[in-house]
């Protein structure tokens, strides 16, 4: 039998102080909480780019993304990008919640991160012998030992947690509901600089709007709306990040002909606007 994790909480926070690594470990732990004060809002935790995974083993807790609110129950793992318009609590009338939890940072991360999301959606069931349970229990041990002694070490670990993340098998094994959320997802980052809509991509599927809307809701536990505008502020942000174009090119580029609605669109999900975003980042 495997031996039992201990409740603790590691955090590496190696300094990039020479060349820039896509990829690295934040931090990871197995906790158990019975605060009701416990609660993280991804729009309260500055402007880098961070990936958590999160996964219940016993307890429940709750996940807000967006305008809905999903239970995490044991068995059930989420998978959320910072900064972005969810918050994850320990729910009133739940006592506690035991989860393990690995974060990591990094452009590569994000990118990865996405894909698995584009895949299986924010939530995904994993069993107990399930290779992203198992790298956790991994990574645990090794910082418990006090294995990982670099950056590269951790950048290493990184990249490792994110491959078994991906190893997931899908949960519809005939695979249809991934091929259709692939043809879906294409479609939108092929037109991310025009206007988008349920219509268009009903059309990009060849169904009707009321039957695309029911599927995708299905599979991706989200409406169209709220997937097209992710991914347009996703492409906000790489564009705030890496370019000095203005916020009307910007707001342009990610298919916004109001530049006034783009910056509450972007303020509504980011928790600031464009141009406070792109300030931040400077002074940090």
């Amino acid at each position: 039998m495997e031996e039992p994790l201990p409740f603790a909480e590691y955090s590496p926070f190696f300094a990039e102080r020479t060349e820039r690594l896509h990829a690295m470990l934040t931090n990871c732990g197995h906790c158990r909480t019975f605060d009701h004060n416990y609660s993280w809002d991804g729009l309260k935790r500055g402007s880098r780019e961070l990936v958590i995974w999160q996964y219940t083993l016993s307890g429940m807790g709750k996940l807000r993304f967006g305008e809905n609110e999903y239970l995490i129950p044991p068995g059930r793992g989420m998978l959320l990008i910072v900064p972005e318009n969810h918050c994850y609590f320990l729910p009133e009338g739940t006592p506690y919640w035991e989860f393990l939890y690995v974060s990591v940072h990094g452009s590569e991360m994000v990118r990865l991160a996405s894909e698995f999301r584009r895949r299986h959606g924010f939530l995904h069931e994993f069993s107990l012998e399930s290779p992203t349970v198992a790298a956790a229990r991994q990574l645990l041990r090794r910082c418990h030992e006090h294995a990982i002694t670099n950056r590269y070490a951790a950048s290493a670990e990184a990249y490792r947690f994110m491959m078994a993340l991906l190893e997931e098998p899908a949960a519809n094994s005939g695979g249809g509901d991934e091929q259709f959320l692939r043809k879906v997802h294409a479609y939108c980052m092929k037109h991310l600089d025009q206007p988008i809509s349920v219509n268009d991509l009903a059309e990009a599927v060849k169904c009707s709007r009321w039957h695309f809307t029911r599927r995708f809701q299905a599979a991706e536990g989200r409406s169209p709306h709220e997937f097209i505008t992710e991914l347009k502020m996703r492409l906000a942000v790489r564009l705030l990040q890496t370019s000095a174009g203005s916020v009307k090119e910007v707001a342009a580029a990610c298919g916004y002909e109001d530049t006034s609605y783009f910056c509450k669109v972007f303020r509504k999900f980011y928790g600031t606007t464009p141009a406070g975003f792109r300030d931040r980042r400077q002074e940090s």
